[in-house]
Formats: C-alpha cells, structure tokens, sequence
C-alpha cells in the first residue's frame, strides 16, 4: 500500500508541475488575449484544485478540459498528450468522450499509414546518369536537368 501511494504522489507532483508548465505558456504567450487567458487560468484552476483527492469530480474535470479547449485548443491537446494526466482526469475525459492522445497513438501502429517510410533505396539519382541512361520507358532521352542549358 505505500508504495501505491508513493506512486500516487509522484503522479500529481508531475501533473502538478504539467500544470505550472502551462500556466508558464499561458501567462507568458504575447498573441492571447486577456479574456483568454482568464480562462485558461480557471480552468488550470479547477484542474489543480483536485490534485491530492482519491476521486476527481468528473463534472469538474469535464467543465475545466472543456474550458481549456475554449481558450485555446492547442493547450488541452498538450494535456491530453501527457500519460498521467490522462489517467488521473479520465472519469472526466470520457464524460467529454475524450481519451488522452497516448490511448489513441497505441490504436495507431495497426494501420498501414503508420508504417515508417522507406529510406534511398541505393541507385543514383536520374540526373546523375549519364546521358545515353537518362531515358523514358520508351526509351526517347529525357530532357536535360534543371539548372543546364
């Protein structure tokens, strides 16, 4: 059981210091408006104010996240991204119908769009043939390359 709780601690000291981070950026981004950033501070708010409870309030929790994303969308993104937080706010995340981007990175790896694109594949490139090699599929040279006249 101690060591539950240690682990406990540790997470909302790093959601905690998450939470520093972005009032960081909130507070210190010239191109947000003032109104903006009142609410992104209140709902930074609501989020902190839960840290240190054994249940967060989901309607609390869904309130701030949906405040955040008002303010500015790119800041509840970068929360999501973070894997503790999207463990710690969950029960308000799925009221929303969100899940954190780490959930949704581990759906990704089945799809074929997320296979890593292949490097050179080792032949020279076209317009370092010599001429009587620089020719089309039916065989008519190709015309010279950029930059030669």
């Amino acid at each position: 059981m101690r060591l539950m709780t240690q682990g406990h601690l540790n997470r909302d000291d790093r959601i905690r210091e998450l939470i520093y981070r972005m009032r960081v950026i909130v507070n210190r981004t010239p191109h947000l408006s003032s109104a903006t950033r009142r609410e992104a501070n209140r709902a930074l708010d609501a989020l902190e104010n839960q840290l240190g409870l054994n249940q967060v309030n989901a309607a609390e929790t869904a309130r701030a996240i949906e405040l955040l994303n008002r303010a500015h969308s790119s800041l509840s993104f970068a929360m999501l991204r973070d894997r503790d937080f999207a463990d710690r706010y969950a029960p308000g995340l799925r009221r929303l119908g969100l899940r954190g981007i780490g959930d949704r990175l581990d759906e990704v790896p089945a799809s074929v769009m997320a296979l890593p694109v292949p490097g050179p594949i080792g032949r020279p490139h076209r317009d370092e043939l010599p001429p009587e090699e620089r020719v089309d599929s039916q065989g008519n040279p190709l015309p010279p390359p950029a930059g030669i006249y």
